[in-house]
């Protein structure tokens, strides 16, 4: 099954119910399908071929919409990538993903310009230049036709870049059946339905905000597109639209719950918030539970190759708080030690998933070109999360660490070694280590602890400008704590669980200087 298939069989049965809104912009299944296929007719004819990536490095919008389904009907993989993305990775990007195109705006030149693309990568921009292929040009010569039908193998969707065990990302690839399974198996726990409407605040090349496209194409549901998040203007869209459902991560609810406060009857028709990324915090719970106790709050354990194996109802909730969650049925989910043991009930152990063969339901197919990495992380079916999680006695999961050492902030994943890649360029520093700290707006924040050179010198805000060119901006450290050396075990490996229980404070400390 195959999620362009399912957005024209929508495109049938209701062909003038609005589909995507963006502004004033409306599209219906109809046009959505329509346009759609001329796209997807009109990259085929370019020589675009069914398995070729393409990178879409284009913000929120109805173009990126079209493309994602274009691409799907055409075979292609999209690869969303966020507008934060700057040269240094979208060169490594390109150079991992080896896409057939890079679909962006003139917002992004500068990044592109300085990423020094390849030959033979087809440059699309949205808007037109003399050095790309304009988008709109280009959609006007496919046919409106559906494109040829795909056949069932491969199944492959699309490449979710996430950080990996290297530093650098890794792709992970993601079927049709993954996407639709995740979906259909999350709104059945859930009670959503094609009858809702969604509303999207983050990047759509976010997971989140991917999965809220897939809620589109797949249920046939309507779906409001905010071009950024504005916390004021989503609570004015709520009203206006009608908005059912919403998803947010920690970050973007603090952010809103100020505004759903002052103005809850603006809310009236929310029934549903699904909530995924950082743990969420109990107060906020409480709060949302407050002022929107006409609203059920679904909170997922969700990540990039897994979909969301656990999921922890409103009224679970109340008896469990700080659990993820039991498994979503038909997901297992075992707790093995280091030896690869599984380990009993309230004991931690890495958190291993199955859910058929990887590809088919809930854990990703593999990821792209990384033979050793697919060793690592695939063991007889089973996907090595790389998190940390106990059970309690009543098959309850709870998440008390992760293993790769990733940063959760304001639900962005901050993998520790790119930001420690990037501070150990500048030519001061001798030694770096990066964990994580609290953070009030964003759950958790990037505190690197520095050792500089001898007879070197460097401030804080000298590298964190150092980070800027180097790593998106929401990577850069919030902190920097100058050590004359970093803590070291007796193998002579940083102990980064010293840092991380120093970091809190540390940066106290910091702000009273």
């Amino acid at each position: 099954m195959k999620i362009g298939l399912l957005l024209s069989q929508h495109a049938r049965r209701v062909p003038d119910k609005s589909a995507i809104v963006y502004g004033d912009e409306v599209l219906t299944f109809e046009a959505l399908d329509r346009q759609s296929n001329r796209m997807a007719n009109a990259l085929l004819a370019e020589g675009l071929k069914p398995g070729d990536r393409v990178i879409l490095y284009v913000g929120n919008s109805v173009a990126l919409v079209v493309a994602v389904a274009a691409l799907w009907k055409a075979g292609a993989l999209p690869i969303p990538i966020t507008t934060w993305t700057v040269g240094p990775e979208l060169a490594f990007l390109v150079s991992d993903a080896k896409p057939f195109a890079v679909l962006y705006g003139p917002e992004q030149l500068d990044a592109v310009q300085t990423a020094n693309l390849p030959d033979g990568v087809l440059h699309i921009m949205t808007e037109p230049a003399g050095h790309a292929v304009d988008l709109g040009t280009l959609t006007e010569t496919g046919d409106d036709t559906p494109p040829p039908a795909l056949p069932p193998e491969p199944d492959d969707a699309m490449i979710g870049y996430t950080s990996g065990t290297t530093g650098n990302p890794k792709g992970s690839i993601l079927t049709h059946s993954n996407l639709i399974t995740t979906q259909l198996m999350t709104s059945a726990v859930t009670g959503a339905r094609g009858e809702d409407s969604y509303m999207i605040m983050t990047p759509i090349a976010h997971r989140v905000g991917m999965s809220r496209l897939v809620t589109c194409f797949s249920l046939g549901a309507t779906v409001v597109v905010m071009p950024r998040f504005d916390p004021a203007d989503a609570i004015e869209l709520i009203e206006q639209h009608r908005i059912n459902i919403i998803s947010l991560v920690p970050t973007v609810a603090r952010l809103l719950l100020e505004r759903i406060e002052a103005a809850g009857s603006k809310c009236e028709s929310l029934r549903l918030i699904t909530a995924t990324g950082e743990a969420f915090p109990e107060a906020l719970k409480v709060r949302l539970s407050k002022a929107l106790p006409h609203v059920g709050l679904w909170v997922f354990y969700g990540m990039t190759e897994g979909g969301v194996p656990a999921a922890i109802s409103p009224e679970e909730q109340k008896r469990k708080p700080g659990s993820v969650g039991l498994p979503i049925a038909g997901v297992e989910v075992r707790l093995v030690d280091e030896s690869g043991q599984e380990v009993p009930a309230g004991e931690s152990g890495e958190v291993w998933l199955r859910s058929g063969l990887p590809g088919r339901v809930m854990v990703s197919r593999e990821y792209f070109n990384r033979p050793k990495a697919n060793r690592d992380a695939y063991r007889d079916g089973w996907f090595r999360t790389g998190d940390l999680g106990r059970f309690d006695e009543d098959g309850y999961l709870y998440l008390v660490d992760r293993v790769k050492d990733m940063i959760l902030s304001g639900g962005l994943n901050i993998y520790s070694r790119e930001v420690e890649n990037a501070l150990e360029a500048a030519p001061p520093v001798r030694e770096v280590a990066v964990v994580a700290g609290p953070d009030d707006e964003y759950g958790e924040c990037v505190v690197a602890y520095v050792a500089l050179k001898p007879e070197s010198a460097a401030t804080t805000e000298g590298l964190i400008d150092h980070c800027r060119d180097r790593i998106a901006s929401y990577k850069k450290p919030k902190h920097v704590i100058f050590v004359d050396a970093l803590p070291r075990n007796a193998n002579g490996k940083i102990v980064k669980t010293e840092l991380r229980e120093r970091a809190a404070q540390d940066i106290i400390e910091q702000k009273k200087e």
